[in-house]
């Protein structure tokens, strides 16, 4: 069991971790607990979010009783600090310029010169000593499609909590501008009987490949000595990667058909996002009608009625857009659409709640731009937002603006790719079909048509067993990944999973270094 810790002051910042420990440990195993806990019933495993420096003695205490694992998210409290070493230094005075990036332009990446550098550290949780930057993008000002979010200065719960330094063998990354390094960003303690795993930010690596860490620290590291949590994987049981793409319809649909005989060709699933304006023009109806024959390799999903910015501004509007497109893309397929794709890829708190109500059982979203919030390390249920409905990033779009100039065009979606499958992460990808006002980049269909297959090959080259999903099947297996129960009996534990059918892929459980098949009602050996 793990306990969040987090008082008033951080009552929403604790809420969204807690969202997101539970997306990888299950609704079960993961749950807010108050202070004094910690003096009495408290679990062999806390998050702390931004906990006060009253708080010390408590966690100092706990950390004392026996062998247990503590993860600190944003402010240290002080004599906790003192104990680990830790001490408070200067700001960089050109922080808040340096963390900015500027705008990418076409066929060329951007970004911050205030970068997080990994250290070898790193490798004792199981990943590489990762280089990433406060901000980046690779088209404009809107889109990274390495899929993280951005590291702030401005107080909110993404931005740095304090200029700390750490001792250097307790180090895992440091805030580096141009190079040199300035400050601690996240730190690994191993003391007396515990072990302590900080980041420099309430959020912590939420909205980030990063958070693989925060997996590995909570389900293997030193499972010799330590309680480990059983962490739910978002691959598939039998398979080593999970691809999921699709093409957002904002202008045509049936233009969308040479890029799908494409990947019928080559045996890969297709998804289509449809704004419902589209089709008052009849000719783009038989694709959408062609595409769910066969459902196993075809998926339709509400892009909205009229892609309007923000879900039009307010719930009222995301609910009377979802349930208009919902309705009418049932009556002219015969299927109801039971996901969204937001306009904009903007995903405002009050959509997905208007959604919800709507009748949707989740939507795909996240831009760096806006919604933060949105940016998701695990697909799975959502702080704030009824039990059921799922969300999941993808912040990786295939376009022709964003092929490189120089060196290799998909060099940056390669890399994307790369931090997915070796953070076991489901990996979407998106990009548009035409329309006669724009191509987003691309000189022609057979040039696009052209990096889509070179993608895809490469995905089955880096991937020993890759499963290619439609966006349904992708977001039917995170809501049955987020239906499993996960509880301890006699000292060990047992998964639950859900036997509802909606999925016919089966679960698997990351404990104790070991990858396991999740079978119901057995205890993990």
């Amino acid at each position: 069991m793990i306990g969040l810790l987090a008082a008033d002051a951080a009552r929403t910042s604790g809420g969204f971790v807690l969202a997101a420990l539970r997306r990888s440990v299950g609704s079960q195993q993961a749950a807010a607990f108050s202070r004094g806990t910690l003096r009495a019933a408290a679990p062999d495993v806390v998050v702390a979010v931004d906990a006060p420096d009253a708080w010390s003695a408590d966690l100092l205490h706990w950390m004392q009783v026996r062998a247990r694992k503590l993860i600190v998210f944003g402010h240290m409290p002080i004599a906790l600090a003192e104990y680990l070493g830790m001490h408070e230094g200067a700001w960089p005075a050109d922080l808040g310029e340096t963390s900015r990036s500027a705008v990418a332009p076409a066929g060329e990446s951007r970004e911050s010169r205030a970068q997080i550098g990994y250290t070898a550290l790193a490798q004792k949780l199981g990943v590489e000593a990762w280089q990433r930057p406060f901000e980046r993008f690779d088209f404009t000002d809107e889109w990274n499609n390495l899929g993280f979010g951005a590291i702030r200065t401005d107080g909110s719960m993404w931005a740095l909590s304090q200029a700390y330094q750490v001792p250097a063998e307790a180090e895992l990354a440091a805030v580096t501008i141009d190079g040199a390094r300035s400050f601690s960003y996240a730190a690994l303690w191993d003391t007396g009987s515990t072990s302590v795993l900080w980041f420099n930010r309430a959020a912590g690596p939420c909205d980030s490949f990063e958070w693989r860490i925060v997996e590995n620290f909570l389900s293997a590291y030193r499972a010799d000595a330590l309680p480990c949590q059983p962490v739910l994987s978002e691959i598939p049981w039998g398979y080593d990667a999970a691809i999921t793409s699709r093409l957002d319809c904002d202008e045509d649909v049936e233009s969308a058909r040479p890029l799908w005989d494409a990947y019928r060709r080559h045996g890969i699933p297709f998804s289509l996002a449809v704004h419902t304006r589209n089709l008052d023009q009849e000719h783009n109806h038989g694709i959408l009608r062609e595409l769910l024959a066969d459902r196993s390799n075809g998926a339709v999903l509400s892009h909205t009625a009229t892609h309007a910015p923000n879900w039009g501004g307010s719930y009222e509007s995301a609910r009377a857009e979802g349930e208009h497109s919902a309705a009418l893309l049932q009556r002219l397929t015969g299927h109801p659409v039971r996901y969204a794709v937001s306009p904009f890829h903007q995903s405002p708190s009050y959509a997905l709640r208007g959604l919800s109500d709507a009748g949707y059982s989740g939507c795909i979203g996240g831009i760096i731009r806006n919604d933060p919030e949105f940016l998701l390390a695990r697909g799975g249920e959502l702080a704030d937002t009824p039990s059921g409905f799922i969300g999941h990033s993808q912040q990786c779009m295939l376009h022709g603006d964003c092929m490189l100039t120089s060196g290799d065009p998909l060099a940056v979606y390669k890399r994307a790719f790369d931090l997915a499958y070796e953070t076991k992460t489901l990996f979407g990808y998106l990009d548009h079909p035409f329309s006669p006002r724009y191509q987003y980049g691309w000189t022609d269909e057979a040039a696009r048509i052209s990096a889509h297959e070179a993608f895809i090959d490469y995905l089955k080259r880096r991937a020993a067993k890759p499963l290619f999903l439609t966006e349904d099947a992708a977001m039917d297996f995170l809501a049955f990944k987020a239906k499993a129960v996960v509880f301890e009996r006699d000292g060990a534990f047992v998964i639950e999973t859900a036997s509802d059918g909606e999925t016919p892929f089966k679960l698997g459980v990351e404990y104790r270094g070991e990858h396991l098949l999740a079978e119901s009602g057995k205890f993990l050996q």
